[in-house]
């Protein structure tokens, strides 16, 4: 089954596709709720039967190797910074 926009127009948007063992539930699209837009999360939509209400949940988006490999190139510079100031530290004869 698909639900479709309500609308004379004869080319309309399918909103949502649907098999045998799910149920079709009538929602007031005009207090549906908008996903944040949140770094590094993905959202999921979910429908409390209970409260009759709609809701997102997020979760992370795993990070590819090349956000890998820049993190622990930054932790690296970093790394590096701290020791050549240590150093300067010591030549100068501070602690």
């Amino acid at each position: 089954m698909i639900i479709i926009e309500n609308t004379e127009e004869t080319k309309v948007k399918v909103v949502s596709v649907f098999s045998l063992g799910e149920i079709a539930v009538e929602y007031d699209m005009s207090t549906m709720p908008q996903p944040e837009n949140i770094l590094g999360k993905t959202h999921e939509m979910f429908y409390d039967k209970e409260t009759k209400s709609l809701y997102y949940e997020y979760t992370d988006i795993p990070k590819t190797e090349i956000e890998i490999l820049q993190e622990e190139n930054e932790a690296f510079k970093q790394s590096q910074a701290d020791q050549d100031e240590n150093i300067m530290l010591l030549l100068l004869g501070g602690n």
